[in-house]
């Protein structure tokens, strides 16, 4: 086990986050820092950065080494992106770096920079195919994702630094900046020749900017969740707040809910950006990412610069279970099981899965798999623990909705400790992300009961039953057990779940 940094010097902040590397290639963030320098201003003058800024800079690294040095982090990967990329005196400000916080910085070309950001995408979130963009102080990445590779990769020379000196924007836009200011961006992205081919539906967002265009949104609409990582926005909304923000001045934007001051000023000409390159490609969708050029750095570190995960879900449970030292044997077999009796009683669902809208496999296995989850704070009442551990312990791959499914389903395992009327579906605070249909209260509850029995199945942990053969006949269901030892504690265990089971499939259930 060891730790590492990764330090980020970009053109608006400076950040840092700390990670524990595990065996396995599993890891965990145990800090992060992040400080507003703003070390790209100011160099529209000299094309050099700025003498008061360097010094702000250069005290955040100190800082930041010595959280560092606190922490026994040996390993620091330095990185510096487009203000340092772009400046003349770039050689000066590495070099007192160097020797004032003996920490070595790499600059990144903008192509590099594009890689890391995909890196953290393409490791975090479950699509094969998007256009990423990343808006930073002093740049703009875009990469082109086709089947989960990089087909483009392209670095624009401005950021919402840039695009709020060139344009006057700190304050207020008037109808002539903004005319100029969406002239300039439409430009800029017609010189990309492969925009025009872009074949996706979606922008994935990563950086603080685009992260503020979300919460703006969930805290217009109250989002129940406060998760930015996979939310999701349709071209009219992020629009509607582009229109929201530039009609007001500094003040004015300072007072919106969900915009950090810190980045009110500089706010306008980003959000422009991405509202304007979404009409431009056509693109129906914005998908936030929360994992960026940071989390890029970390998972090209664990990978070795070879291929991404071929599994973010398999691979975020997985670091799930080695960080908290779950029994991952069992919760394997608990999934084993579950899905077996799912496919053997698939005819009883109402669900369509082509027209359920999320995968039912990627529920059932998160929900199994962390279903022990909440056992690292109590074992008492722990499937309420799993509940909100779920979600809230970074898990990538699944949608909102699928993820607070799976945390239901959790939840429910232990029907007898368990009132699902606490968490009533129709009145619960998570209503508005819970389909309405019926599917998902459906999927929850009868799920809940099948994960109910594969745990009594394995209730010794140790897999005794080392399979079952279950059928539908007539008005029962039929579980065989398969095993080569007395398993009557077992099958009585699971019995308990009888009366629910025929309450919700209406087939007595019977285990042999």
């Amino acid at each position: 086990m060891r730790n590492i940094a990764i330090i980020d010097i970009g053109s608006n902040s400076i950040k840092l986050v700390l990670a524990e590397i595990k065996k396995n290639n599993s890891f965990r963030i145990i800090d992060e820092l992040k400080e507003t320098v703003r070390l790209g201003e100011g160099m529209e003058k000299d094309n050099k950065l700025q003498e008061g800024r360097i010094k702000v800079a250069i005290q955040t690294l100190k800082m930041f080494k010595n959280l560092c040095d606190a922490t026994e982090t040996k390993e620091i990967i330095a990185v510096a992106t487009a203000a340092v990329r772009k400046a003349d005196n770039q050689e000066e400000f590495l070099n007192r770096v160097k020797k004032e916080v003996e920490l070595d910085v790499q600059v990144l070309s903008g192509e590099e920079e594009g890689y890391y950001d995909y890196w953290g995408v393409v490791n975090s979130i479950d699509r094969d195919n998007g256009l990423i963009m990343d808006i930073g102080g002093g740049s703009i990445e875009l990469i082109w994702m086709k089947d989960r590779r990089i087909k483009e990769c392209i670095s624009l020379s401005f950021g919402s630094l840039d695009l709020t000196q060139q344009f006057n924007l700190y304050d207020s836009i008037t109808s002539e900046q903004e005319e100029q200011l969406l002239n300039f961006l439409t430009k800029s992205f017609n010189e990309v020749n492969w925009l025009k081919d872009i074949d996706c539906d979606s922008l994935i967002g990563v950086g603080g900017t685009i992260r503020n265009i979300a919460k703006i949104d969930q805290r217009n609409n109250d989002y129940p969740l406060d998760l930015l990582h996979y939310y999701q926005m349709n071209e009219a909304t992020v629009d509607s707040i582009y229109k929201l923000v530039k009609d007001k001045d500094l003040k004015e934007r300072k007072k919106i809910s969900g915009l950090s001051k810190k980045r009110a000023d500089i706010f306008i000409g980003a959000a422009a950006a991405v509202t304007t390159l979404m009409n431009f490609c056509n693109l129906e969708e914005l998908l936030i990412s929360g994992k960026g050029i940071r989390e890029g750095l970390i998972y090209n570190y664990l990978y070795e610069d070879k291929e991404p995960t071929p599994n973010v879900l398999d691979f975020s449970i997985n670091n799930i279970i080695n960080n908290l030292n779950l029994n991952k044997k069992h919760a394997e077999h608990i999934y084993k099981l579950s899905k077996k009796l799912y496919q053997e009683l698939n005819p009883l669902f109402k669900l369509d899965e082509n027209q359920f809208e999320g995968d039912v496999d990627k529920i059932l296995k998160t929900a199994t798999m962390l279903h022990d989850i909440g056992k690292s704070i109590n074992y008492y009442d722990h499937h309420e623990h799993s509940f909100y551990m779920i979600l809230n312990s970074g898990i990538n791959g699944l949608s909102h909705r699928e993820l607070l499914i799976s945390a239901y389903i959790s939840a429910s395992h232990r029907h007898d400790k368990y009132d699902l009327r606490k968490y009533n579906l129709n009145r619960s605070q998570f209503s508005d992300v819970i389909d309405k249909k019926g599917d998902d209260k459906e999927i929850i509850r009868k799920f809940g009961i099948l994960v109910e029995i594969a745990e009594s199945l394995d209730r010794n942990l140790n897999a005794l039953i080392e399979d079952i053969d279950c059928y539908l006949e007539n008005d029962k269901f039929v579980i065989k057990t398969i095993s080569k030892e007395d398993v009557e504690l077992e099958i009585n265990d699971a019995l308990s779940a009888s009366k629910g089971f025929e309450k919700l499939y209406d087939k007595e259930l019977q285990i042999l």
